[in-house]
């Protein structure tokens, strides 16, 4: 128990200064504590290949069983401390998995067959890496999983050590032979920047039987405001939707916030929103006995409120099974 938890504290959100500029983090997950960025591409929508086997083909990758995927694909290299080895590494993407609730899809040990490093050609090319992963395959692993929910984000992680090849000029006073590195690969669904507003019943459906609760970002009101604005029709007509079309099903309403202005107008101000959605459901014959609300404010974000794109995600409407 005290080496699992020593190598979890391993993981920092502290960012250093020798990162590629403009670089970042993926949202919500954490790095191994040291560990310098030295290869990114930001969110873009694109295709990628998942791995859930062994390659059969290194180019172009083809694998014993994959899954093609589209979304907002980004991309994050990492070289870890000095002294740290693969395995260590590994371990510690093993325990972040296991804190953000990812369900692990594919792992691949050390001596287990397949080859991995040169289907990553592609993306060693495109973020300036040149052969820094692709020659050591004794020592490489991989670790695949998502999250949860109908519309989950995927993630590929590949761990090796320096053993051969070409390095970038920018990169020899800090890539030694033995020193550990490791390729993120995240595919976010690309509605959470293009069509998060509109769920449909069914969809609400399949996300509350996987997760027990669907957040929404149809429900529309004005700044500062609890009244439920018109555009919010279709999402509305679609909760209703769902309640009808199973009579025994009851929910909780539940207003979110960002934490721009003070928590506890933020908590006030989620709450009557929340009662509001409630009435107009009411209003659309849903029995009040199937309906609850409650408001939430700042308490529970999904995303970091540090930026636009968090705080934008976090103002949703939640519904949760009762």
């Amino acid at each position: 128990m005290f080496r699992l938890t020593c190598a979890l504290i391993a993981f920092s959100a502290v960012t250093p200064a020798a990162d590629v500029p403009g670089s970042k983090d993926p949202p919500g997950m954490k790095r191994y504590e040291g560990s310098e960025i030295i290869g990114y591409r930001e969110p873009k929508f694109d295709e990628y290949l998942l791995p859930l086997g062994a390659p059969t083909s290194q180019s172009p990758p083809k694998y014993v069983k994959s899954l093609a995927i589209e979304g907002q694909v980004s991309r994050y290299a990492y070289v870890a401390p000095a002294g740290r080895t693969a395995t260590e590494l590994l371990r510690n993407y093993k325990l972040e998995f296991a804190r953000l609730g990812l369900e692990t899809l594919y792992e691949k040990g050390t001596g287990e067959r397949g080859w991995f490093g040169p289907t990553l050609d592609k993306i060693v090319v495109e973020d300036g890496l040149s052969q820094i992963l692709a020659y050591n395959e004794a020592d490489e692993r991989v670790l695949v999983g998502k999250s949860k929910g109908a519309k989950p984000t995927y993630y590929m992680v590949f761990v090796t050590s320096y053993k051969d090849g070409l390095i970038p000029d920018r990169l020899t006073s800090v890539i030694q032979k033995g020193r550990a590195l490791a390729e993120l690969v995240v595919v976010a669904p690309d509605a959470l920047e293009q069509k998060m507003t509109f769920v449909n019943a069914d969809e609400m459906k399949r996300e509350m039987n996987d997760t027990g609760k669907v957040a929404l970002y149809g429900i529309l009101f004005d700044t500062d405001k609890d009244l439920v604005k018109p555009e919010s029709q279709p999402t509305i007509t679609e909760i209703v939707k769902l309640l009808k079309s199973d009579a025994a099903l009851k929910i909780h309403v539940v207003g979110h916030t960002d934490n721009q202005g003070k928590p506890e107008y933020n908590l006030d101000l989620s709450r009557r929103r929340a009662a509001s959605v409630v009435h107009a459901l009411a209003a659309l014959g849903i029995a009040g006995d199937r309906l609850d609300s409650f408001g939430a404010g700042v308490y529970a974000p999904i995303a970091s409120n540090e930026t636009e794109e968090g705080r934008t995600k976090n103002r949703r409407v939640e519904l949760t099974r009762w």
